[in-house]
């Protein structure tokens, strides 16, 4: 991304500016930490705890992004096939979570590829054919390990995240909800298919999860959104199941395991390759939604830093953050004053815990790269810390 280089921030400016933060968590009795730096020289202009490990919410999907922009193309789309052979049909895709259950839509990207196209296509196909009645298997869990963490249900928060599959319609969702995701999302996929195919006159029955055959031919295809709207979708939503989903996809292309072991680790070694400080990053899981996470403030704001200032896809990460009241989680925070469509930031939200980590520009034009929170606050009231970490990037804008 263009780096905009107005005037230097003077760092001295910056300390009092947190003082109200401060305040807040010793009268709260909750921890504050933080950490800003110059975005075009790196220089660290203030940090209050900003190398020790916090727990930090969603803000973890940004780490998720680097790893996964540093691996894929993010002009690549991932496809969604109806394979056959006779009357054996074979439904295998890259890893789309996002698929639709009607038409594609090609002005969304939930739903850029949509079953009901697949079928009136394959559908064509078939009665071509002569195939009226047909079986039909789709591909088995291309990850390794378990397709959910189990220690989410020892910390209650399991229904906010779907299983790693190889398909899904809307993210795995039971419902319109956020909260309830299916178990075998890839099998809702296939009944999706089968449905759509009966009502063009092709009868399907359901055989079950298989490796993808060789030698069938493939009837049709269906194309996700980019790799690069993804990934921003997921951003700006803070979709746990995308960001699980799209760690192992890192993961597998950069020759790690597919597993939640292998992708934390292949985070880790992204950022260290990129020279972002990793000093007490221990990652359960690549959404952030585990209490066990651990990252400190200083390998939030370097990892965007450092993308800010690459070149190629990762430098587009930045730029993918939701801003600050218009959009995504970002839609309802800062929604006056300098701030407002100014910031751009990841949010991460737990009962205890409330974090902040994106880019804001100052006054005359300086780019600023903060990542800043609030751990351990009590009563699970980590909310009302939101307003004290806004103001205080209000207040780097007003610089």
């Amino acid at each position: 991304m263009r780096i905009p280089e107005g005037t230097p921030v003077d760092p001295g400016t910056i300390a009092p500016l947190w003082t109200p933060v401060r305040e807040a968590a010793a009268g709260g009795g909750w921890s504050s930490w933080g950490v800003v730096l110059d975005a075009a020289t790196g220089e660290v202009l203030f940090e209050e705890a900003a190398a020790d490990a916090h727990t930090p919410a969603s803000t973890a999907k940004t780490l998720t992004a680097f790893a996964a922009l540093s691996s894929l193309n993010p002009s690549d789309v991932l496809s969604t096939s109806l394979l056959a052979s006779g009357s054996s049909l074979h439904l295998t895709s890259e890893g789309d979570l996002l698929l639709g259950s009607g038409a594609s839509d090609p002005d969304s990207v939930p739903g850029r590829a949509g079953i009901a196209d697949l079928a009136q296509k394959a559908a064509a196909a078939l009665s071509a054919a002569g195939v009226s009645s047909a079986s039909l298997s789709w591909d088995a869990p291309p990850f390794a390990g378990e397709d959910r963490l189990s220690a989410l249900i020892a910390q209650e928060t399991r229904d906010y995240v779907g299983p790693t599959a190889s398909m899904a319609i809307g993210a795995g969702r039971a419902g319109d909800s956020d909260v309830g995701f299916l178990d075998d999302p890839a099998r809702a996929v296939a009944a999706t298919l089968a449905k759509a195919l009966a009502a063009h006159g092709v009868a399907v029955s359901l055989t079950g999860p298989a490796p993808t055959p060789e030698g069938f031919e493939t009837l049709a295809t269906i194309e996700s959104a980019t790799v690069a709207e993804q990934l921003r979708w997921m951003l700006h939503t803070s979709d746990n199941t995308l960001a699980e989903q799209y760690c192992r996809l890192a993961a597998r292309a950069g020759g790690a395991e597919p597993s939640f072991d292998g992708a934390t680790a292949f985070i880790r070694q992204t950022l260290e390759g990129a020279g972002v400080s990793t000093g007490g990053l221990a990652l359960e899981d690549c959404s952030g939604l585990s209490t066990n996470d651990r990252v400190s403030g200083r390998t939030l704001a370097e990892a965007l830093r450092t993308a800010a200032a690459s070149a190629g896809a990762l430098a587009d990460l930045p730029r993918s953050l939701p801003w600050a009241g218009l959009n995504g989680t970002m839609t309802t925070r800062m929604l006056e004053g300098p701030a407002f469509a100014n910031a751009q930031a990841k949010t991460g939200s737990l009962g205890a815990v409330s974090s902040l980590a994106g880019i804001v520009e100052t006054t005359t034009g300086r780019l600023l790269v903060f990542a800043v929170g609030a751990d351990g606050v009590p009563d699970q009231g980590a909310a009302s810390t939101r307003p004290i970490l806004d103001g205080f990037i209000a207040s780097l804008a007003a610089l």
